[in-house]
């Protein structure tokens, strides 16, 4: 019984022993097939090609004087002792060893042997917006991602950073006081064109769109409302004073011409008193001294009539002055609005170059230290230069990009993109401008309508 047991035992051994080998077997064999199915799939490393500014060290077997180190120059040539130049660029190590072997061979050495390697990689160069740009060293398989990784990544140096800020504000500070000079102008110019067109109340451009505090634009209108208020009640004024001592003089106009009627009449009377005096003195029932007496009032009579006379011409003349004034205090007023008009068109077309100019520099201040807007946050655009032959060729190129010892990598533009304006925004061109020197003299209503044909409003 014990027998039987003990060989079961060493059955059910044997069974796990023989499990667990299979097991093994199995994994091994499935662990060398994913092994070569990585090998099939992986591309085999391709050979170093030298480049420009690479430094190869030589060794000629035996020859310590043909062996040492020699850097590539521009022209993708290697000098060596005794042969020469050899052409080296885009050669591999193999094929640099056989172009000089072969050189060697030509009577200088016998069967000579050499070996080649890169004792120093050109150096790359990383230009634009990092932050420690310059010369770094190159190692096989360095991409540009590792290359900004070197100059510190995008940005710009710490030396600089501090200069860069101050310029950024100064740059935002202009900014907004050009674009608040621009919405003050517009509404100074909705308030000369309601004046200009006699209107009740000023129609204020939409300035929602204009980044400014919503206090400022309402203080700026409201400033502007007050001015709009008292030019007028001024204008008014003065016209209604004026226009006010003209029923004067129509009335003593009238109270004088009434005066010469009155005249006239004593002066009838007193003419048929003299007719009657001038019989009575040919009679001698009259004495001579009446008859003086009444052609003296006659003559008196005369005088006061040409006195009143004069005296409403003068009148007349007064009203005549007084209309003159009222229209030359409202051409006045017109030429007045309509040179604050013109300048204030001047002031905006300046405005439509200076704001975008800085604009854009406020934009290249703001890549500079990486105060990106939300419309900028992207990846820099990245250049490549690389020589070939005696050129350079530009590469558009991504962070995986794999450099070559000699590359300059440009991260970044050297000029920001333009900020695009609103087409309306700056709407006034330079030859309705020139329509806006109008004549400021003649009638006040053709010299308004020509200021308001020749000032679109700006929007």
């Amino acid at each position: 019984m014990i027998s039987i047991l003990k060989q079961q035992r060493r059955r059910a051994r044997w069974c796990s022993l023989a499990a667990r080998g299979w097991a093994l077997a199995m994994l091994v064999i499935l662990h060398a097939w994913s092994i070569d199915l990585a090998t099939a799939q992986s591309p085999a490393p391709q050979p170093y090609r030298i480049a420009a500014g690479d430094k190869i060290g030589v060794n000629v077997f035996g020859q310590p004087d043909l062996s040492g180190e020699s850097t590539v120059d521009q022209s993708g040539n290697l000098r060596l002792p005794i042969v020469g130049d050899i052409y080296a660029v885009n050669l591999t190590l193999s094929e640099l060893e056989g172009s000089i072997a072969h050189a060697l061979a030509q009577g200088y050495v016998h069967n000579p042997t050499v070996s080649v390697k890169i004792a120093e990689f050109g150096p790359i160069y990383v230009l634009g917006l990092v932050r420690v740009p310059g010369l770094y060293p190159y190692r096989e398989g360095l991409s540009v991602l590792g290359a900004i990784a070197r100059a510190g990544g995008i940005g710009t140096s710490e030396s600089r950073q501090s200069g860069v800020l101050g310029d950024l504000l100064q740059a935002e500070e202009r900014v907004r006081l050009l674009e608040i000079s621009r919405m003050a102008l517009l509404a100074k110019r909705a308030r000369l064109i309601a004046l200009q067109n006699g209107d009740d109340r000023i129609d204020f451009p939409d300035l929602s769109g204009f980044v400014i505090d919503p206090a400022r634009i309402a203080q700026i209108r409201d400033g502007e409302q007050l001015a709009f208020t008292g030019e007028r009640q001024a204008a008014q004024q003065e016209t209604e004073a004026l226009q006010k001592q003209v029923p004067r003089l129509e009335a003593e106009i009238a109270s004088l011409n009434h005066q010469a009627e009155l005249e006239l009449q004593q002066r009838n009377l007193n003419h048929e008193l003299v007719a009657d005096l001038e019989q009575l003195t040919k009679t001698g029932l009259a004495r001579k001294s009446t008859y003086i007496e009444v052609r003296r009032e006659e003559a008196r009579i005369d005088g006061n009539i040409g006195r009143l006379k004069s005296e409403s011409l003068k009148a007349e003349l007064s009203i005549g002055e007084l209309q003159f004034k009222i229209t030359e205090l409202r051409n006045g007023y017109q030429r007045r609005v309509m040179t604050e008009l013109r300048e204030t068109d001047r002031s905006l077309l300046e405005l439509a170059v200076t704001l975008p100019a800085a604009q854009r520099t406020r934009a290249a201040r703001a890549r500079q230290v990486g105060l990106l807007t939300p419309e900028q946050v992207q990846q820099p655009a990245i250049t490549v230069i690389r020589a070939k032959g005696t050129t350079n060729v530009k590469h558009d190129a991504d962070v995986d990009f794999l450099l070559q010892p000699g590359d300059v990598v440009q991260v970044g533009s050297l000029f920001p993109p333009v900020p695009e304006l609103p087409p309306d925004q700056f709407s006034v061109s330079r030859e309705k401008a020139a329509q806006s020197e109008a004549p400021s003299t003649g009638d006040a209503t053709a010299a308004g309508r020509a200021a308001v044909g020749s000032a679109p409003m700006l929007n």
